[in-house]
């Protein structure tokens, strides 16, 4: 068997890593001169940037959590430290477990209503704003949830489908909102609270090992341009193979193949971010990253990576990035200089020595109503052609980096059986 892997970001990556030990005959057709996609970094003046956001490892799967740190090899382990930062200043995330920083009334009103949600009937939620309310009250939605929803996705949270938020979304058990709201320390999201960072390099040290281990079947500086289905086969660049496994943005490989698939890619929705990375002097929050859901400040979140690793940024200096969510070919203007201001805004004031910016077309998969009607007929039919598809942009659903590793794993084994 013969499998053509089109991508070298993590999914394709992945799927490589385990395949290989299979002995499979396979190539990662890359159309960047190096692998990475989302999980790229880059070295500026000292300062090292994760220009595709801010990732980390971690995983309720110790297992898999186990093995992407084992391909870093020196990494740096921390316990979590967020914030959301509300009405002026910074309270302990998530939101319901930092109900005892806000004012006395707000802790009432989020308190009663939470409370009284709790004797409502429950329907099957519809969409994401369903889901919120049914979970912690319309008071906390109306404070936080619903405005920083709605900043990241450009849309009112009701018409955002419910296709990610069961496994991504923080469920407090009862009793942790109640501790919260009296001032009894607690810890929600709890599979997150541990996380790993690679000590050198940034977030691209882990493409970096598995590039290096699958060197021989890499071919970079080759974008998928020809897909030709034939019925023992698919031929791709002019190359046959047994099955092509496509990580490429899924409205990308639907361009592609052309005809009714293209029609298709018009359909599915997605947003774009650009991240700003600033390197600085002066004295930055001991946080890891910050949510912001305030409508005047351009960015939704801030990593400060320089406490992801001290070696992100040279001594006694401070590396930021701050991303910002839009429209596809929607950038907002004056990106850098209006990030400036929000963190100003926000209380961080430092000097700024260097600054950065890179646009990810492809971020935020966005599971729209018309989500659940097409992507079943969208992968009945590239199945059809032997071709599968994986990762958050390949497979276009919103995944974190260890749901695209164990997907990765799950995809050898449908490979195993097919051979």
């Amino acid at each position: 068997m013969k499998i053509a892997i089109a991508g070298g970001g993590l999914a394709g990556l992945a799927l490589g890593h385990h395949i290989k030990k299979e002995g499979v005959d396979f190539e990662i057709l890359e159309k960047d001169s190096r692998v990475g996609g989302l999980l790229r970094s880059e070295t500026h003046q000292g300062y090292t940037f994760d220009t595709g956001g801010s990732h980390i490892m971690f995983s309720k799967d110790e297992s898999i959590l186990r093995e992407m740190v084992n391909l870093v090899g020196n990494v740096v382990m921390h316990r979590r430290r967020t914030v959301i930062h509300y009405r002026g200043k910074f309270i302990k995330y998530p939101f319901e477990n930092g109900i005892f920083m806000l004012s006395p009334q707000e802790r009432f009103e989020i308190l009663l209503d939470f409370v009284n949600n709790l004797a409502k009937e429950k329907k099957k939620p519809e969409n994401l704003k369903d889901f919120f309310v049914q979970l912690f009250g319309e008071k906390i939605v109306e404070k936080y949830l619903g405005p920083y929803n709605e900043k990241i996705w450009k849309r009112k949270i009701e018409d955002i489908a419910m296709a990610w938020s069961d496994d991504r979304l923080p469920k407090p058990p009862v009793e942790d909102v109640l501790r919260a709201a009296v001032g009894i320390e607690t810890e929600g999201y709890v599979h997150q609270l541990r996380f790993f960072y690679p000590l050198n390099g940034g977030i691209e040290s882990i493409a970096r090992s598995l590039g290096e281990e699958l060197k021989e079947n890499i071919k970079v500086g080759n974008p998928v341009k020809r897909i030709k289905p034939e019925e023992d086969g698919i031929e791709v660049n002019g190359e046959f193979y047994d099955y092509m496994i496509s990580a490429i943005p899924l409205p990308s490989l639907l361009k592609i193949l052309g005809g009714d698939f293209e029609r298709f890619s018009k359909e599915l929705d997605y947003n774009s971010v650009t991240v700003v990375g600033l390197g600085v002097r002066g004295n930055l929050p001991d946080y890891h990253w910050a949510y912001i859901p305030d409508e005047d400040i351009i960015f939704h979140r801030i990593a400060f990576l320089s406490n992801y690793s001290p070696n992100m940024a040279p001594e006694n200096r401070g590396n930021i990035i701050a991303e910002i969510s839009h429209r596809p070919g929607e950038e907002p203007k004056d990106v850098i200089e209006r990030t400036i201001e929000g963190l100003e805004k926000i209380g961080i004031r430092v000097e700024v020595e260097i600054a950065k910016k890179w646009v990810n077309h492809y971020a935020y998969v966005v599971t729209d109503k018309n989500y659940f009607k097409i992507l079943p007929e969208i992968r009945k039919r590239l199945e059809e052609k032997r071709i599968l598809t994986l990762g958050r942009h390949g497979n276009w659903e919103y995944l974190n980096m260890d749901a695209v590793w164990k997907r990765a794993k799950e995809m050898n084994e449908v490979l195993r059986e097919m051979r």
